[in-house]
């Protein structure tokens, strides 16, 4: 008798499944979605602070008067920086602001390019002068300031722009002063000697 002729046929296993995944496979699908929303997010709150500077971008293209493209500038910067540090600057004091603003790199270029156009600005001849030098400066500093970096030197509030300011303790000491001034001159209207 052959020996082979006793043999049966091969039986194959039963399909494996592919249900339940492995964990391995729900910790890597998990780590995948938080990425994606990660990036969403960041591509979202990108797109939020360049939506202001792309529109002053587009605003500066159709616009030619100093006193307008100065404008275009405030607005910009109060987009981006606290209201109490830029609305009360004019003249120098926002050139001043606007150099400390942008990288060191590109300071002395905005300084050039922007001349004595902040100060002529409130002239009254000058006020409808057209300069495509400002343009340019007003679009390097939209291009390179915005939307700042939180360690930039205009973050921080600088001396020139400081001056005007005071601290509360100051404020009170000169009150102080003040009152003990008005005491000292009332006892020596009324022949009270210190």
């Amino acid at each position: 008798m052959d020996p082979l002729a006793q043999l049966s046929d091969i039986h194959l296993p039963a399909d494996i499944h592919s249900y339940p995944i492995a964990p391995g496979w729900w910790v890597l699908a998990g780590v995948c979605l938080a990425l994606l929303i990660y990036g969403a997010l960041k591509l979202r709150r990108s797109i939020l602070k360049n939506k202001a500077k792309k529109a002053a971008l587009k605003q500066l293209s159709s616009t030619t008067e100093v006193g307008a493209i100065i404008a275009l500038l405030k607005w910009a910067a109060l987009q981006y920086f606290p209201r109490q540090q830029v609305a009360n600057l004019t003249g120098s004091n926002f050139k001043t602001f606007l150099v400390a603003s942008l990288p060191i790199k590109h300071q002395q270029k905005f300084s050039e390019l922007s001349g004595e156009h902040f100060t002529q600005v409130y002239h009254h001849e000058a006020a409808s002068k057209t300069s495509a030098e400002l343009s340019a400066a007003t679009k390097l500093w939209l291009s390179h300031a915005l939307p700042p970096i939180p360690e930039s030197p205009a973050v921080v509030e600088s001396p020139a722009l400081t001056k005007n300011a005071s601290s509360p303790s100051a404020d009170i000491d000169s009150e102080v002063t003040t009152k003990e001034k008005r005491l000292e001159q009332t006892d020596e209207n009324n022949g009270v000697k210190p």
